[in-house]
């Protein structure tokens, strides 16, 4: 099951159908790319940059925190889709044209994720000798 909706992260991104005129045959077309494929997306990335399943970890659900974040970066996907749509390119100054970077884990994002990334349990060690017989 989806960690979050696609009406979540349309509020989330503030973008509707229109906004990606031709790119979807209808409202529920552009629904379901959101659930099939970027949701599904930002789950993989959060799962990898974390070091860890989510879903088994969390059996009783995703912590509401990481369900915000994940809210944030399928916003990032699709305003970046927004921002291909008007021109790959943009003006820096006067006279600098650049690609935008498009990164869907934020560094801010990334930094909200830090505490959530699986860590190995600690294992105490100790100076009695084991004797083997």
């Amino acid at each position: 099951m989806p960690w979050v909706s696609a009406s979540e992260v349309k509020l989330y991104a503030q973008v509707k159908y229109s906004d990606f005129e031709g790119s979807f045959a209808d409202e529920a077309a552009f629904d379901t790319f959101i659930t099939g494929t970027v949701i599904p997306a930002v789950e993989s990335h959060i799962e990898a940059y974390c070091d860890r399943d989510f879903d088994m970890d969390f059996p009783s659900g995703i912590p509401a925190a990481v369900k915000d974040i994940a809210r944030r970066a399928a916003a990032n996907i699709l305003q970046y889709m927004v921002m291909n749509k008007m021109g790959p390119l943009i003006r820096e100054d006067q006279f600098k044209l650049a690609i935008p970077e498009q990164e869907i884990l934020t560094p801010g994002l990334r930094k909200l994720l830090d505490r959530w990334k699986y860590r190995q349990p600690h294992v105490k060690s100790t100076d009695y000798e084991v004797i083997d017989e």
